[in-house]
Order: C-alpha cells, then sequence, then structure tokens
C-alpha cells in the first residue's frame, strides 16, 4: 500500500491553528492565573509553529521568521520574567542573546529546509552574540563593544574563510580580529601612559592582523603569500617606535611581547606548511 502523501497547504491551516489556539488560551488563563509570565510565552510559541510549518513545507522563509520569532520570544520572556531576579544590564543581554541565537537557529535548521546550508544569518548571530556578551561581562565601555564586537565579527568572518576557505573573508576576519583587542588594550587599560605609547600599542597590535592573514591564508592557496608582510612590518616598525617614544622604560618588554607572538604567528605558518593544510 503507498504511503499518504499530505498536502502541504492544507497542512498550514491546522498547524496555524493549533498556535492560535495555544496564544488564545495563554492570555485567557493569564486573566486567572495571573502569573505574570503565560503571555510572555506567545512569540515563542508562535516561532515553534512556523518552524514546525518550514521543517514540514521546506521554505525557508518559514525557517527564518519562525527563528526570529522564536528567539525574540524567548528573549522577551527573559528580558519581562518578574521571576528572574536580574538586574536591565542582564535582562538587555539575555535579551540579545536569545535573539542571536534564532539567528543561529536558521543555519542550523536550513540543511533540512534547502540542499545548501545557509551561514549568511551566522554574521547577523555572531555580532548580536558578541553585544550580548558585552552586556553580560563587562562595564559598558565603548572600548568594550569595540573589543567584543569589531573582534567578535573578525573572528565569525575569519572562522567562515576558514571553514569555506573564502580569501575574501579570511583577509577582514584577521584585521578585524586585531584590530578590537589593539584598540581595546592601548585606550581601555593602563598598559601604555600616554596617547603616544597608546598609539603605538594600538599600531603594533594591529600589525599582528596581518600575520594573521599569512597564517591563515595557507587554508586556500599553495603559495607563500608576501605582500602582508610589508603593511604589518610597516605598521609593526611604526607602533614600535611611538610605543619606545611615549614609554621608554617600558619599551623592551613591549617589543618582547608583539615579537613573540609575531614569531609564534610564523611558526604555526611553517607547522601547516609542513602538513600542507591547504589540500
Amino acid at each position: 500500500m503507498p504511503p499518504i502523501r499530505t498536502n502541504p497547504r492544507r497542512e498550514f491551516p491546522y498547524i496555524l491553528g493549533i498556535g492560535f489556539i495555544s496564544v488564545g488560551l495563554a492570555i485567557f488563563l493569564e486573566q486567572f492565573l495571573k502569573t505574570g509570565w503565560l503571555v510572555l510565552v506567545i512569540l515563542p510559541i508562535s516561532g515553534a509553529v512556523f518552524l514546525v510549518e518550514a521543517n514540514r513545507t521546506k521554505k525557508l522563509g518559514l525557517l527564518i521568521a519562525g527563528g526570529l520569532i522564536f528567539g525574540a520570544g524567548v528573549g522577551g520572556f527573559l528580558f519581562f520574567s518578574s521571576s528572574l531576579s536580574l538586574s536591565l544590564e542582564q535582562r538587555v543581554g539575555w535579551l540579545i542573546l536569545a535573539f542571536s541565537a534564532g539567528w543561529a537557529l536558521i543555519t542550523a535548521g536550513s540543511g533540512w529546509v534547502t540542499s545548501k546550508r545557509v551561514w549568511w544569518p551566522m554574521i547577523p548571530g555572531g555580532i548580536l552574540f558578541f553585544v550580548g556578551l558585552c552586556f553580560l561581562i563587562t562595564p559598558l565601555r565603548v572600548v568594550d563593544f569595540v573589543l567584543f564586537v569589531v573582534g567578535g565579527v573578525g573572528l565569525v568572518l575569519l572562522t567562515w574563510g576558514v571553514f569555506w576557505r573564502i580569501f575574501g573573508l579570511i583577509i577582514p576576519g584577521s584585521l578585524l580580529v586585531a584590530i578590537g583587542p589593539g584598540i581595546y588594550f592601548a585606550w581601555g587599560t593602563d598598559m601604555a601612559v600616554n596617547a603616544l605609547s597608546k598609539t603605538g600599542m594600538m599600531i603594533a597590535i594591529f600589525a599582528l592582523g596581518w600575520g594573521l592573514i599569512i597564517l591563515f591564508s595557507r587554508v586556500v592557496t599553495t603559495k607563500f603569500i608576501w605582500w602582508p608582510l610589508i603593511p604589518g612590518g610597516v605598521m609593526a616598525v611604526v607602533g614600535w617606535g611611538l610605543y619606545i617614544g611615549g614609554d621608554p622604560g617600558n619599551a623592551p618588554s613591549f617589543i618582547a611581547n608583539t615579537g613573540s607572538i609575531g614569531l609564534i604567528i610564523f611558526g604555526l605558518y611553517l607547522l601547516l606548511l609542513r602538513k600542507g593544510i591547504h589540500h
């Protein structure tokens, strides 16, 4: 006996009806129970309905809507729930983290909905993830957002470029990974004593990003990439010079630290060259 095939268009009103019934019951029961959180489950339930329908009909649009609604609903529950003893900053952080998880659901579920997994939602999801972390674990200074957001975006682009072997993503990813910490350690800490030394530290850390380009370029090419050594070397020399001029006493330790990181990057490159990671 052949399997019975269902019509997705006929099933959609059925699933949507379940969603409306659940939402209506939540609103109705809240009038009597006074829980303070029952209404907050409306958006997650609606998002779950869209996710189920997306899995049945194999439509990416429904998956996107379901992931975003579900993430926003869970975030709204964490933000407005009176049963959770959280500060305003923590509530905002969990709201943003939950919404970023909604974007991640799109990427995770696209493998079942479409023939090819989509990765672009990881960019807004990654940005929101690091912004949420900033609200949870930092004092919310501008340099904190620069470290988490700029560095986080760089990490997302770099991971994407390495995984899919896209050199066009490795370049900005490597640079942003260095720019975020460079600004943070120069202007957000007491590691440098004055503006001149802070500028030198920032530029010298920027230079390490060009070294990362050389390191991760082995993923996509079989040739040695020479050109990042030119801007990276110039920035390293300029950064060291400015730092020495601004803080001569701590200059040897700073040059040793940044130089050692550069040697580590180059050593990793030689190991990758040895293993032939580009294959």
